[in-house]
């Protein structure tokens, strides 16, 4: 019998790209690097990111959007920021048929552009904490791209916050990467993470912290599920996100910012799927059973109908 999947064990990149393939999640993009995803895949991810959304509001958190387009001068304010997305940008030159004044960068992220609107929306301590979170496509340029895992285009959450002190900043980023992160991909997803803090050398470009939730894939690898950073005062200082005190000085805000993807599907596939195909934890199956006429009779297919109907 012809095999359907290469099997893990001899090419495990293999077996998941074939895997993909055969269960209609998605397809590789017309330019390189990106994605389409399927309605079976799309139907997962909805699911996830209704798990997702449903835990991020019980955190307190509102849901915004900002642009796709951000100025480049934005992103030279942050050095440590822009140094470490440099090579990843894509950026616009041209618009509308005429060379633009200033280049845009098709956002990789959004700590500047938020940052920017955190320092108008922010005036006083009684406008803190300022919790925000949109769900987005960001543009980081993948010289290694893998459906899910690493691709130039995906989609994700990204939050963002201001806090009065560095104590509630550090308390907020915990309770996301813990109640909103860790909850889902153990009790939803069904993956075990380790969850830690990232080395210096890894953490996230411009943060003074960053805490992770790794999972272990079927290959023995990990795979960074979903991250949390502070962010020190390094944006407030740069986009002048400041307030008045109680007291009645002038202070510059704590930010945060974190963020799951498109990834979580691919370490869902990792994770649970085997040699026989995709398998998928049962609050995230869009189909949970199929109803077969092996025999069609007199009956038989009302008969399915019915059963079917019932579950």
């Amino acid at each position: 019998m012809a095999r359907v999947l290469t099997p893990r064990a001899e090419d495990f990149p293999r077996w998941y790209q074939d895997l993909i393939a055969k269960a209609k999640l998605a397809d590789n993009g017309p330019v390189r690097g990106t994605m389409v995803i399927r309605p079976a895949g799309y139907a997962i991810w909805e699911r996830m990111q209704a798990e997702m959304d449903a835990r991020i509001k019980a955190a307190g958190a509102e849901n915004a959007y900002f642009p796709l387009f951000i100025p480049e001068n934005y992103l030279k304010r942050e050095a440590e920021h822009v140094e470490g997305f440099s090579p990843e940008l894509a950026v616009v030159t041209h618009g509308g048929g005429k060379q633009l004044a200033e280049p845009v960068v098709v956002r990789p992220t959004s700590e500047t552009v938020i940052g920017e609107f955190m320092a108008k929306w922010v005036d006083s301590y009684r406008d803190l904490p300022l919790l925000l979170n949109q769900w987005a496509n960001v543009v980081r340029w993948e010289l290694r791209p893998r459906i899910f895992l690493r691709t130039s285009e995906f989609l994700w959450q990204e939050g963002h916050t201001a806090h009065a002190t560095r104590e509630d900043a550090r308390a907020y980023a915990r309770r996301i990467l813990h109640e909103a992160y860790e909850d889902l991909m153990v009790n939803v997803l069904g993956i075990p993470v380790v969850v830690g803090l990232k080395t210096t050398r890894e953490r996230f470009a411009g943060a003074i912290a960053t805490y992770t939730c790794e999972g272990m894939m079927g290959d023995g690898k990990a795979l960074q599920m979903g991250t949390s950073h502070e962010l020190g005062q390094n944006f407030a200082k740069a986009f002048d996100i400041s307030y008045s005190s109680a007291e009645g000085g002038r202070e510059h805000a704590w930010t945060t910012s974190w963020g799951t993807s498109t990834r979580m599907l691919g370490g869902l596939i990792m994770a649970h799927g085997d040699d026989n195909g995709l398998r998928v934890p049962p609050k995230l199956a869009p189909v949970q059973a199929y109803v077969m006429v092996v025999k069609d009779g007199e009956g038989v297919g009302e008969a399915a109908g019915k059963l079917r109907d019932a579950l």
